[in-house]
């Protein structure tokens, strides 16, 4: 971390390989989380942002029926934008390219995936020769993107970890719900990954205003009935929010306007989940 700055005291030599993580991570960001901008500029029966946003939802409807990790979703977001920001690719050829997306994916976090149930629980009218010949296709596409895949979520992990450390009584801000907590950001990160808006804003950037949205959601519900201890608290956290925004090289006027369209798109979901649920 900046030196010139410091963290919070509490718990700084355990930050130190937090802090590293955190350098790791913001280094390849954006090799993870490419902006799609030749999706633009298509012709005829090449994919779009739209058809494009369509397979991600799709890739959260399978992750949730196969039962795999959220880490397998996200790092298969990211093997299917950074093979569209290299390829043009046909509409025709995008279900067999998701499928084999999460394939990788669900190698990456090891986790066994039957490629004949996948294509059954998808619909699918590829065979599964030709799932797993467009997975050796996008493999060797992305071959200079190998190594420690780095996505939304592993910078939540850390900006958990961080908070862990430089809060003292981080419990009395969370209760003793982080892991559900916890869930609700990775849904949320979903949500904004299958949106085009905002699905190619930086990892750090997504991570942090997630984090800041569901934390805020939790104070405001907490602070009234809370001691003056709780206070400095939310001050100490604040700070450490501000002291990551700079670490991350985000401006003010960005996050704001980030902040303002993820904050929209995250209303519009929690208005569709009441909704359902009211149905």
């Amino acid at each position: 971390m900046d030196k010139r700055r410091g963290w919070p005291a509490p718990g700084a030599t355990l930050l130190k390989p937090i802090a590293f993580n955190l350098e790791e991570a913001l280094q390849v960001e954006n090799i993870y989380r490419p902006n799609l901008t030749s999706v633009h500029d298509y012709k005829t029966g090449e994919v779009t942002l739209s058809s494009r946003d369509g397979a991600v939802n799709n890739l959260r409807f399978l992750r949730i029926w196969l039962d795999l990790p959220h880490n397998a979703f996200f790092a298969a977001v990211s093997y299917l934008d950074m093979f569209l920001a290299r390829m043009r690719v046909q509409e025709k050829y995008l279900t067999c390219l998701t499928l084999s997306c999460l394939y990788l994916a669900a190698e990456t976090e090891n986790c066994k995936i039957d490629v004949n149930k996948l294509l059954t629980v998808s619909h699918s009218r590829c065979t599964a020769r030709d799932v797993l010949r467009m997975a050796n296709i996008v493999k060797e596409k992305i071959k200079s993107a190998q190594g420690t895949m780095t996505t939304p979520s592993n910078f939540l992990d850390i900006y958990l970890d961080i908070f862990k450390y430089v809060t003292e009584q981080w419990e009395h801000i969370i209760s003793k719900e982080l892991t559900q907590i916890k869930e609700n950001m990775l849904i949320l990160l979903e949500v904004l990954l299958s949106d085009s808006t905002t699905a190619f804003f930086k990892s750090s950037v997504l991570a942090l205003i997630v984090f800041q949205i569901e934390v805020d959601k939790i104070m405001s519900v907490g602070l009234p009935n809370k001691s003056v201890y709780f206070l400095g608290e939310v001050l100490q956290f604040l700070t450490t929010v501000r002291e990551i925004q700079l670490k991350c090289k985000i401006k003010n006027g960005e996050l704001k306007h980030f902040y303002m369209q993820i904050t929209k798109i995250v209303k519009q979901y929690e208005i569709m989940q009441t909704w359902i649920i009211l149905s």
